[in-house]
């Protein structure tokens, strides 16, 4: 193996039966040294970062849809049975107080227009829960959109009352 000033000469063999030898010359020096570092720090920053956010806010949305659809069948369920829509609205701003949010603030309660109270009727709700659109621990949250949910109950048709 021979070296010159601008290369290195590498020899390999070509053949194992035959011994012929050939010659490769590659260069000593790269023209990229010093970007790893740089390149670390914008994947980190533009691909992980943004990553990690939405793994971490994932969970919210999913707790804060779960809500909503619990409050809705709450809300429909306790509507049916003292027959008033009233009722029915503060059973879901108590589930939603019992999750630790304002009921005033972060939830809203809809009946459908063609609910019907009486007996054998279907009573529609829907509830509507306010849930961040990034909520980083220790940080806070930033920016919201709404997750709705809805539920129907039946009247049943054989009770007693009005």
């Amino acid at each position: 193996m021979r070296s010159s000033g601008d290369g290195l000469e590498i020899k390999c063999l070509v053949d194992h039966a035959r011994r012929g030898q050939t010659t490769k010359r590659f260069p000593e020096t790269s023209v990229e040294e010093g970007y790893v570092s740089l390149e670390l720090v914008l994947g980190l920053a533009l691909l992980v970062l943004p990553i990690a956010l939405i793994v971490l806010t994932l969970p919210t949305w999913l707790a804060r849809q779960n809500l909503a659809r619990l409050a809705a069948q709450q809300a429909a369920r306790t509507g049916v049975i003292a027959a008033s829509p009233g009722e029915g609205a503060m059973a879901a701003g108590s589930v939603v107080a019992d999750a630790g949010l304002d009921p005033a603030r972060d939830v809203s309660v809809a009946w459908d227009p063609a609910s019907n109270f009486a007996r054998g009727g279907l009573v529609t709700v829907h509830v509507t829960v306010e849930s961040p659109a990034i909520d980083i621990p220790f940080l806070g949250r930033f920016g919201s959109f709404p997750l709705t949910a809805s539920f129907s109950e039946r009247v049943d048709p054989y009770r007693s009352g009005p």
